[in-house]
């Protein structure tokens, strides 16, 4: 996998991840929380991302196979997907819609209560605000391009910063969220969503040229199906 991959790849997963545009959702979870424990929240978010990312880049070709998926069906699908998820963000709307639930102080300590407060919030926020079927998507294209143990380390790397960006994020959510208020936020929403349909868009133009090779102009074509 060239470095240009790699860093498409990066951009790619930050961009379905959208760290920025899930503070709002992430906070109409947690406002009744101690800051303390928002906090602690946010990095058990963050791991469980990168959990969750972790396995569906290591077993999720497997999973494909035992269900009889090609890849380039997988890879059709997907890029229509991700095109969906980037044109509503592109209009400005998140994957979802915010439902928001009270949570509800307990004597524990603080870890305890982030505990109690993850549990609570795991699905629906990590799935499948964050690790949702156009997250889940891309990682499985992004493994399939990812043929040596290197390349998969990186790839994992490349995961865990990922996720390491979204604990940043959700940890001074509160902050950012007051300091961009709800236009900067539909801002980077917006600009994330062309940026997906852009990389749903490529992976369209890969999927056709597996399916017929030679048709396309090969300069357009990631150099790992060539």
């Amino acid at each position: 996998m060239e470095w240009s991959t790699l860093f498409n790849a990066f951009i790619g997963i930050i961009a379905i991840l959208n760290p920025i545009g899930n503070v709002p959702i992430f906070l109409g979870y947690v406002e009744n929380e101690d800051p303390k424990v928002q906090r602690v929240v946010a990095l058990l978010m963050a791991l469980s991302v990168f959990v969750l990312l972790a396995v569906f880049f290591l077993f999720g070709t497997s999973i494909l196979n035992m269900f009889g998926i090609t890849l380039p069906a997988f890879r059709l699908a997907g890029s229509i997907m991700i095109l969906l998820i980037g044109l509503r963000m592109l209009q400005g709307k998140s994957k979802f819609e915010n439902q928001g639930i009270e949570t509800k102080a307990v004597s524990d300590g603080i870890f305890s209560q982030a505990g109690n407060s993850l549990s609570r919030i795991l699905v629906p926020v990590a799935i499948p605000f964050f690790v949702g079927p156009g997250t889940i998507t891309t990682v499985i294209l992004y493994a399939e391009k990812s043929p040596d143990f290197l390349t998969s380390f990186l790839m994992i790397a490349i995961l865990f910063l990922s996720s390491c960006i979204v604990g940043i994020v959700l940890f001074g959510s509160r902050y950012i969220f007051d300091k961009i208020g709800r236009n900067g936020t539909q801002i980077v929403v917006r600009f994330m969503g062309m940026i997906l349909c852009a990389i749903a868009m490529q992976f369209m133009i890969d999927g056709i040229a597996q399916l017929l090779p030679g048709v396309l102009n090969a300069d357009f074509i990631h150099s790992a199906i060539k």
